[in-house]
């Protein structure tokens, strides 16, 4: 039986502190994307507040596991189409994380936290300590999907650790600078060949200009959908808009037995030099 999937890329210029215009301008393009069939929608990094909040993080963060309306639109409109959306916000628990969610029609599917934090997040925002997999149920079949954030992207243990749990598709919701666009292009490709997966990079596009140090930040765009052999699908340059891709899950497991880079990692030789490294760093 084939595993087919229509996913979606929404690509806009959130606008600082417009979180109802944003959330507005998400759901239009969401909506339309799913209008041509799309079952899993990724949104970009900090879609709701923009991205350059850092003067009001807490006003703009939520707590993933309480009612908000955002959630509930989010809610809404996977209800509506049976869908799955994946969208990325300033998460408030004890401390402020960025984060990435799912969303189904019941709410809340799971919640990964950046772990690599970029240039100032890391004032910002407290790291996450876990590469969670999760399992989305559709008709006739089920896939493993990983979540990872932006400068993740260059990490490429994260995907590795992700892929190793079975992940079949690797989502990262992005608020990529234009100025390492060559990071964007190479890497997001790099994360898919040597995992044999699907990677969803859905990044913004536009400016934004950080309050605290006046710094005027200009960001990629370039959204992507790439196969399990590097290569890509369908992409969108710099504009506002979306991009619709059907994913042949069965491409995973041919790659992977075409280049059998996950299967030949030694595992514990790995351990054994990442321990020695460790405490030949303590010294």
């Amino acid at each position: 039986m084939q595993k087919l999937l229509k996913v979606a890329l929404i690509q806009f210029a959130p606008k600082s502190y417009e979180v109802q215009n944003n959330l507005d301008k998400a759901l239009k393009l969401a909506h339309l994307a799913l209008e041509q069939g799309a079952r899993l929608i990724v949104l970009p990094e900090l879609y709701d507040s923009a991205y350059c909040v850092e003067d009001q993080d807490e006003k703009f963060s939520l707590n993933l596991h309480q009612a908000h309306p955002n959630l509930d639109a989010l809610q809404e409109l996977a209800k509506n189409y049976q869908a799955y959306i994946i969208a990325s916000s300033i998460e408030k628990d004890t401390q402020l994380y960025d984060s990435a969610y799912i969303i189904n029609h019941k709410g809340l599917l799971g919640v990964y936290r950046k772990i690599y934090l970029w240039g100032n997040e890391k004032e910002r925002f407290a790291r996450g300590d876990k590469y969670p997999i999760f399992e989305l149920e559709f008709e006739n079949f089920k896939l493993k999907l990983g979540l990872q954030i932006c400068y993740e992207i260059g990490f490429s243990e994260g995907s590795r650790f992700l892929a190793l749990q079975g992940a079949e598709i690797i989502c990262f919701p992005s608020a990529f600078g234009k100025a390492r666009t060559y990071v964007w292009d190479l890497a997001s490709r790099a994360r898919a060949l040597e995992n044999g997966v699907f990677v969803l990079a859905a990044n913004r596009s536009g400016s934004e200009i950080s309050k605290i140090n006046n710094e005027t930040l200009t960001f990629a765009g370039k959204s992507k959908i790439i196969n399990p052999k590097g290569e890509i699908i369908k992409e969108i340059l710099e504009e506002e808009g979306f991009i619709v891709a059907e994913l042949d899950l069965e491409e995973v497991q041919i790659q992977r037995q075409n280049l059998p880079y996950l299967k030949d990692l030694n595992l514990k030789l790995n351990q054994e030099i990442l321990t020695n490294i460790h405490l030949n760093t303590k010294e």
